[in-house]
């Protein structure tokens, strides 16, 4: 028969090892937690990093494209400015030929003067309106581009303010401290109002008007300026003479 010590003996052997199995258990289970925080912190740390790589890459691409469009642009304005300025120069010289057929043919027949002023006022109106339309679609073309480059610009900026809303809502979503909170809830009214600002920019931009030509004032009325009276004293043929 085990004597009381022996008892005893065991008692204590089996609350020491009960002990030792609890402190192991606790351990183990520490272990598990901080092992299971490290894992989220490095989850967390690898998803910022591609919400930044994919933020880098997005900017890049959107530079990209809008250096390709301004490029795109500059081509097309310079492109219309050589065209207008080469059906300009074209007009010129066929009116300036035409004109001084006509005028050869009219010096030698004085029956045809009013003829060739009729001509030359005509050839004089198309040169204007060639030039005018030359400098008119160049105008257009350059307050288009200037305009589509203001609006790719209040387009960045809506992107950016929208992109830090969604950074600062997520750190927002993801903190329980109260002062980062409320600091972060700063943030995030700050950056939708800098979103809706830019939006606003944006559709103040949108409707502005493009250059349409200068406008053009209708014929002033008035009396017609009397004839001289007085001999003419122009040379033959001459077609500003005012006797004609």
């Amino acid at each position: 028969m085990a004597s009381i010590q022996d008892i005893l003996r065991d008692a204590q052997s089996r609350e020491e090892e009960e002990r030792v199995e609890a402190e192991n258990r606790a351990r183990a289970e520490e272990q598990r937690r901080l092992d299971d925080i490290r894992r989220k912190q490095e989850e967390e740390s690898a998803r910022l990093k591609a919400e930044d790589d994919d933020r880098e890459r997005r900017a890049y691409e959107e530079k990209r494209r809008t250096a390709e469009l301004a490029a795109m642009q500059g081509a097309a304005v310079e492109r219309a400015k050589a065209e207008a300025e080469a059906r300009a120069r074209l007009a010129e010289m066929t009116a300036r030929q035409e004109h001084e057929r006509h005028l050869h043919a009219l010096t030698q027949d004085k029956g045809k003067k009013n003829l060739r002023l009729i001509l030359i006022g005509l050839a004089v109106l198309f040169v204007g309106a060639l030039i005018g339309g030359g400098v008119y679609l160049k105008n257009v073309s350059d307050e288009k581009a200037t305009l589509a480059l203001r609006v790719r610009e209040a387009q960045d900026k809506i992107d950016e303010a929208e992109a830090q809303t969604q950074k600062v809502r997520m750190e927002l979503n993801n903190t329980k401290d109260p002062e980062k909170i409320a600091a972060l809830q700063q943030q995030l009214a700050d950056a939708q109002k800098a979103a809706d600002d830019a939006k606003a920019k944006a559709n103040e931009v949108k409707k502005q008007p493009v250059y349409t030509g200068p406008a053009t004032p209708g014929p002033a009325a008035g009396p017609k300026p009397a004839a001289k009276s007085g001999p003419c004293n122009c040379t033959p043929g001459d077609p500003l003479c005012s006797c004609l």
